[in-house]
């Protein structure tokens, strides 16, 4: 079953979007397998420290 819920409706297009443009580095030289590798990891952090609903303390 497909969930509906508008956050995984967009963070499923996101991943698409892109693995697509990862895709099309690598076949252009733009990047190695391995660039395209750690910069996906580096963005899964970003993305996740985002969505992160957990409040942040105060300085």
């Amino acid at each position: 079953m497909r969930s509906t819920d508008p956050r995984h409706v967009w963070a499923g297009g996101l991943a698409r979007s892109i693995a697509e443009e990862l895709r099309r580095g690598v076949a252009d030289g733009a990047v190695t397998w391995s660039e395209a590798d750690e910069l996906l990891a580096r963005l899964r952090t970003v993305v996740d420290q985002a969505l992160d609903l957990s409040p942040q303390p105060l300085r």
